[in-house]
């Protein structure tokens, strides 16, 4: 918290695990230090999973810079001319990049950014969407580098707890699968980002940026400090011949070859192995690696295939991916080796025999770890490192207080939270990347983006009090958070914007130009004669809606093979 620097701070942590195992000896602490990273790194399933981050990097240099991406902006360019269309593309377009967290800000960020301040939507609520819908999207995969990393995590989980998977009767991969439906926060963060996007509803200070775009054509606040833009990092996209090509055959290359080759590598082949015991038992990290690797293949053939960039283009642009993913593998390593330093100084231990202690009813342990798991990430910045810190002492905790049924619970609620912080924080990388592509000033976008977080947030809460008290099942708990979340926002909405004076429903730029919205009766508090609609049938948020779904029905079916 004081530094604001996660690589740092990590690395202090490990320090200071090895300085304690060590006793105190500053020297031979800093050997034990280098040990732990070596043996990290050196873990089979680490190793792979390294090389897939770098795969994965270089697959997404090659849609941006290929052309890909300027030829989904131009196909789609004429069909969006409304501020919510713009919103609901980004939505939509982020769902597609699934597999990285930083790729799609990237990506997306890039594809939409003048799109939408051409129809005046507010860098704001630009970098909100990207926000938001970024992380949901790929901490579910199907086919993600999050998908690994929070294995390894869980991996890590069991070690702490010195249990195996037989004992517990699941496996770390299957363990994930079956926390997904009790990742309640990001289904909320991710549905609220489409719900606000096609019904126009603000409240909180985006109700006031909308506004102002939409009313003055001033995308951002007069004396705002917008973030420049690092498109640098993946270069410039090629205009030699962008094809959409380019863009959807790379995603659907990583997503067959990863969830055949993990299906493959679990037994699926075999004729007394079903699909579900095949994910179960597979090595996820292995098929993830082919299924990244496949994904840069497939963007470099694209690439020469439709002379979009010569041999020697492509040889730097697979570099260049490899770089974009280099803060991310220090974070990764550190992350891997603070869980080690954890569990060699007995971290886990401690805190399980405090709560077993204390009394504590274990129905009300996935609250706590909610809430653990938001205040790490909000005040260290990072997701990732907050599931490193927190996963190793959860996975004894709640096996130790309840039993392994309540473990699927406390992972999702764990990472839920883990994404909360990571949203919300002003240090978070990936809060920073979504102010940088979306052009946004950056705490403006901190500010705008808390009270939707934090609406999604507190439904959380909700659902997992009612956790505590009985309701343990996610086919009506899911269910109800989604509920929930709709009226929050229309009442949220209701209140603030008669509190505001202004309109419920967002207008188009269109409507106000038209003069169908009085400007100067609506600054004046006079908004009684507003009545704005907007074609919920028309072409881009029917679209968005039917991937969307088609996206969440394969995430489900994803999480049922957990059993």
């Amino acid at each position: 918290m004081t530094t604001r620097q996660v690589l740092v701070s990590l690395f202090a942590g490990v320090w200071i695990g090895a300085l304690i195992v060590a006793e105190w000896n500053p020297i031979a602490a800093t050997a034990l230090t280098m040990d732990w990273l070596v043996e990290v790194v050196r873990s089979p399933f680490d190793t792979k999973f390294i090389l897939l981050i770098m795969f994965m990097g270089a697959g997404a240099a090659f849609i941006y810079r290929s052309g890909g991406i300027l030829a989904l902006e131009r196909w789609i360019g004429d069909r969006v001319d409304t501020a919510r269309e713009s919103q609901i593309l980004t939505w939509l377009i982020g769902v597609f990049i699934f597999f990285d967290s930083y790729t799609s800000t990237v990506v997306t960020g890039n594809a939409t950014r003048e799109l939408s301040q051409e129809n005046r939507s507010s860098r704001e609520m630009h970098s909100y969407v990207l926000d938001s819908t970024t992380s949901p999207v790929t901490t579910f995969g199907p086919v993600s580098n999050w998908i690994g990393f929070q294995v390894s995590m869980i991996i890590a989980g069991f070690e702490a707890a010195a249990v195996t998977a037989s004992e517990l009767g699941m496996t770390p991969f299957g363990l994930f699968l079956q926390s997904i439906p009790w990742n309640i926060y990001c289904f909320m963060a991710f549905f609220m980002v489409g719900l606000i996007s096609i019904t126009q509803r603000f409240f909180g200070p985006m109700l006031d940026a909308e506004w102002r775009s939409r009313s003055t054509g001033q995308t951002i606040r007069e004396d705002a400090t917008p973030l420049s833009d690092v498109s640098q990092d993946v270069g410039e996209p090629s205009e030699k011949n962008p094809s959409l090509v380019n863009f959807f055959v790379p995603i659907v290359v990583l997503l067959v070859v990863g969830l055949v080759s993990m299906w493959w590598l679990g037994g699926g082949y075999q004729p007394d192995v079903d699909i579900a015991t095949a994910f179960q038992e597979t090595d996820v990290a292995l098929g993830l690696l082919y299924g990244a690797f496949a994904f840069m293949l497939a963007g470099f053939v694209g690439s020469l295939g439709y002379r979009t960039m010569d041999l020697d283009e492509a040889g730097e642009t697979i570099i260049d991916g490899f770089k974009t993913m280099n803060i991310a593998i220090a974070i990764i390593v550190l992350a891997w080796a603070i869980g080690l330093a954890a569990e060699q100084v007995g971290t886990a231990q401690f805190i399980v025999d405090t709560m077993v202690g204390s009394g504590l009813p274990g129905s009300f342990l996935p609250v706590i770890i909610f809430l653990a798991a938001m205040f790490v990430a909000f005040t260290t910045g990072t997701s990732w490192g907050t599931m490193a810190i927190l996963t190793p002492l959860a996975i004894p905790l709640g096996y130790e207080l309840v039993g392994p049924s309540v473990l699927p619970v406390l992972i999702g609620v764990l990472f839920g939270g883990a994404i909360w912080g990571d949203h919300s924080s002003p240090i978070s990388d990936t809060t920073v990347m979504s102010s940088i592509f979306a052009g946004s000033d950056h705490i403006d976008h901190v500010n705008t983006q808390i009270p939707f977080a934090g609406t999604a947030a507190g439904v959380t809460l909700i659902v997992l009090v009612l956790y505590g008290i009985g309701l343990q099942t996610p086919y009506v708990a899911l269910p109800l958070a989604f509920v929930l979340t709709a009226v929050a926002v229309f009442a949220l909405n209701k209140l603030d914007a008669k509190r505001k004076g202004l309109p419920e429903v967002m207008p188009t730029s269109e409507d106000i130009e038209s003069g169908a919205v009085d400007v100067d009766a609506v600054n004046r508090g006079d908004v009684d004669g507003v009545d704005v609609s907007h074609d919920h049938l028309s072409l881009v948020p029917v679209v968005a809606v039917v991937v969307v779904l088609a996206y969440l029905a394969l995430v489900f079916a994803f999480a049922t093979l957990g059993g």
